[in-house]
């Protein structure tokens, strides 16, 4: 079997999603499980095809395979991984590390991606790993436990099946084995009563104490905020904690930021 990892792309940015808004460096892996067409986000592939999808369409589509950088060695990732290191003269603070996608645990038997984490977090990097928790996850190895799990489980507006997009063996896995791990629901005010179904019948199913996160469906800036206030207005209805897409918000639809 190949250990090759596609990788879309590597930058350093701050986080922009969930409750830690903080320096980061990104590894972005490529392919999902998903097409996610509901999210409406299009994109021109090198064939001359518009693909329609998420937000990252680049990670996910295969028309897209002849950008991706294929590594099978994890020390050259970790090399072009700390060409983004960061040192700040007057804070102690270390980027984290953010690992998304694409779908990440597409590529949890991967010993390059497996080891590249491991590196980090033993040098005392923080790991967030941005996942839709619909595919099967074991904690064999001890250090993914330090990881926290932004977990955005999809909604039926993601135009996925429900048999796909729900996996509470994984979503119980990631609540029992990690801290600080949350849910990330996308939402909008178009779809918002069954959004809200759908995510309270989450909850009730997980039987975890997990916060729960709300953010405004938008791949752009005006998408963004055609959404915000109303999302805003159900966190403080609901109890739920809210986050924005900082990123969207400062770059608009810019790549690599």
């Amino acid at each position: 079997m190949s250990t090759k990892l596609p990788v879309v792309e590597i930058f350093d940015s701050l986080q922009g999603e969930g409750p830690y808004l903080h320096p980061a460096i990104f590894l972005r892996t490529a392919l999902c499980c998903f097409k996610c067409k509901g999210f409406n986000c299009t994109l021109n592939a090198p064939d001359g095809s518009c693909v329609t999808g998420c937000d990252t369409i680049r990670a996910v589509s295969p028309k897209f395979k002849d950008t991706w950088t294929y590594y099978e060695d994890s020390s050259l990732l970790i090399h072009d991984l700390e060409k983004h290191l960061k040192h700040y003269p007057h804070s102690s603070v270390l980027q984290d590390l953010v690992l998304t996608g694409g779908e990440p645990l597409l590529h949890f038997s991967n010993p390059v991606l497996l080891e590249t984490l491991e590196h980090f977090i033993l040098l005392g990097h923080k790991l967030t790993v941005e996942t839709n928790a619909a595919l099967p996850i074991n904690f064999e190895h001890e250090f993914l436990k330090q990881a926290r799990f932004s977990m955005s489980v999809k909604l039926s507006n993601s135009l996925e099946t429900k048999e796909k997009r729900i996996n509470y063996d994984t979503i119980r896995a990631i609540a029992d084995n990690t801290k600080d791990s949350y849910f990330k629901f996308v939402v909008s005010k178009a779809t918002w009563e069954q959004d809200k179904d759908e995510i309270f019948e989450i909850i009730d199913n997980v039987k975890r104490d997990i916060p729960v996160y709300l953010m405004p469906l938008g791949g752009d800036i005006k998408s963004l905020q055609d959404n915000t206030q109303f999302v805003v207005e159900k966190c403080i209805e609901q109890g739920f904690y809210y986050t924005d897409r900082t990123h969207i918000r400062a770059w608009n639809t810019k790549e690599g930021v």
